[in-house]
């Protein structure tokens, strides 16, 4: 396991930071969402400064302190343990031209990986959610093998402004201007994905939202403080709380 840093909880941004993405690791564990010790998310810190888990920690081992900050390069510049590059190449490409990705989630989630799993896979309509994600949602159906920076740009030109990736025979990335917003944006594309592939094993037909209901934007609950994404990642922190609460340390 590699060491605990402590940070100076001065450093109130990025302690801020390291606490919200230890909880998503934990919350994606809960889910079922990773792959053994692979898969990754990232938070851009400021230019050249990411924050990233290391390779070798299983997502409920992972702690606020114990996350890494490397650079672009995938260095290490504080903390202990190793990067799988080939994993984090694409994530400081996207954090730097997409400058709206200062999160990103990757990881393999079981009922939207299924989804990649099927030859031109998509989401149905038939749930509320896709109100809100439908135009969120981009669909990559090539399977890259290395990321040049040829793929890095036909990837950056597929998203455009769109904030979920489903990569075709892989699994799932969502971006966001904070942690909470990737983290809700990967929750609910998920929870869209169940819902799809059990209605689909009804053998029934499947109702469609009229596209006039799908809107522009993620936001809801506009009236509410903290906003929807803040408050959602709020709750689920406040559990684990309850009974992993050395995720905070």
């Amino acid at each position: 396991m590699t060491a605990i840093r402590k940070i100076p909880e001065s450093d109130a941004a990025e302690w801020k930071a390291r606490v919200e993405l230890a909880a998503t690791f934990r919350i994606a564990n809960r889910m079922g969402w990773n792959e053994g010790i692979a898969n990754h998310f990232s938070v851009a810190l400021g230019p050249e400064r990411y924050l990233l888990n290391p390779y070798e920690l299983h997502f409920r081992e992972i702690t606020a302190s114990n996350l890494l900050v490397v650079n672009g390069k995938g260095d290490v510049l504080s903390g202990e343990g190793q990067v799988r590059r080939v994993a984090f190449y694409l994530h400081p490409r996207l954090h730097t031209l997409l400058p709206r990705a200062t999160a990103i989630i990757h990881a393999h989630p079981p009922y939207a990986t299924a989804i990649t799993c099927v030859k031109n896979g998509r989401l149905d309509p038939a749930h509320a959610i896709a109100m809100f994600l439908a135009k969120q949602i981009c669909y990559d159906d090539q399977m890259g093998g290395s990321v040049d920076e040829g793929e890095i740009q036909r990837i950056v030109e597929l998203v455009g402004e769109k904030s979920v990736i489903m990569h075709g025979m892989h699994g799932m990335t969502t971006l966001g201007a904070t942690i909470a917003d990737a983290f809700d944006s990967f929750y609910f594309t998920e929870r869209w994905a169940m819902y799809t592939v059990i209605a689909r094993q009804t053998g029934q037909e499947l109702h469609a939202l009229p596209e006039r209901l799908f809107k522009d934007t993620t936001v809801r609950d506009k009236d509410l403080n903290p906003p929807a994404q803040q408050a959602h990642l709020n709750a689920w922190m406040r559990v684990l709380d309850m009974d992993e609460a050395d995720y905070k340390s």
